[in-house]
């Protein structure tokens, strides 16, 4: 049963059990004349109740039956009156019930409407209060996140420059190690691999702590597409069957005449973070690398002869 119904039931019970309840008395104390000569005439009481509970429909039905019984029944017994005397006597009561219904019962429906949009607007501000506090909760688990990853991230500026500082060393193990550090901060990725082109083949050359594991050598057509001079990656189709087995991008490495020395695989990496963003990024870190690359296999020829001890 919906609630429009249910309530027009419930109005139409509480109706039939008032008026059932005055009819009773009226024929129990005054014999059935309609409460006349009893003022105020007890007639009001469901209209007044309509009005204030449920306001100007509900009390005009009430008014209506009120007046109803009043008209068939509400006679003084042995009273003569002139017409006009009787005509004011069977009019009035019913008018006044009719006007107090659509007064009564108007105010009531007005503030009816108005505890409507208080109880509107106190659930919007409610359901507001929730949402700001979880935003603000949102906002502090990400302050502390943030906080904790400035604290903790090896991508520092400090950190940054002390890595690179290590470029210099004279052993070269630390010097291999520090380019290692350097590639992995700046393609976010340990899962790589530095190829350098020997002949017709492109041999590992630096390896990161994930691709212990990767081939020593790179697939012929994938050096042959190297040559373009353009990265290589899965976000392109024509070059997804050259990566199959191999990684997911790959930059090549060029020297002086666009002549390509090198390859940059990354094996693994997320596919939505290989954006536009993070293709600069590795083209930025392979124009810094060519030179470290072709300069590593004559830095411990100079240092030898630097040495003191191998002039001797």
């Amino acid at each position: 049963m919906s609630a429009g119904r249910h309530r027009s039931l419930r109005i139409a019970m509480e109706l039939a059990a008032g008026f059932g309840v005055l009819i009773a008395l009226d024929r129990l104390l005054l014999g059935g004349t309609a409460f006349t000569g009893v003022d105020p005439n007890p007639l009001w009481l469901p209209v007044v109740v309509m009005a204030l509970a449920y306001g100007t429909f509900p009390a005009l039905a009430a008014a209506g039956i009120a007046s109803g019984l009043w008209l068939a029944i509400g006679h003084e017994p042995g009273v003569e009156r002139d017409y006009l005397d009787h005509l004011l006597h069977l009019s009035l009561p019913p008018l006044l019930w009719f006007m107090a219904a659509v007064a009564i019962g108007e105010v009531t429906m007005v503030r009816a409407q108005r505890l409507v949009r208080l109880e509107r607007t106190k659930n919007t501000a409610r359901r507001n209060v929730v949402r700001l506090t979880e935003a603000f909760h949102r906002l502090v688990h990400t302050n502390r996140a943030l906080q904790v990853q400035v604290a903790t991230d090896d991508r520092s500026i400090g950190h940054v420059i002390a890595t690179a500082a290590r470029l210099g060393d004279v052993d070269p193990a630390e010097r291999r190690a520090a380019m290692v550090a350097l590639i992995a901060l700046a393609a976010h990725t340990r899962d790589f691999t530095c190829y350098r082109v020997v002949g017709d083949e492109a041999r590992a050359w630096l390896r990161g702590d994930a691709a212990q594991a990767r081939a020593d050598t790179l697939p012929p057509p994938l050096l042959l597409m190297a040559r373009r001079g353009d990265a290589i990656h899965v976000g392109r189709a024509s070059d997804r069957a050259a990566l199959v087995g191999v990684g997911v991008a790959a930059l090549p490495l060029t020297g002086d005449g666009d002549r390509v020395v090198g390859m940059l695989v990354l094996h693994d990496l997320p596919f939505e973070a290989l954006g536009a963003h993070l293709l600069a990024e590795l083209t930025e870190i392979c124009r810094w690398l060519v030179p470290l690359l072709i300069d590593e296999p004559r830095r411990p020829a100079m240092l030898a002869v630097r040495s003191p001890g191998k002039v001797a």
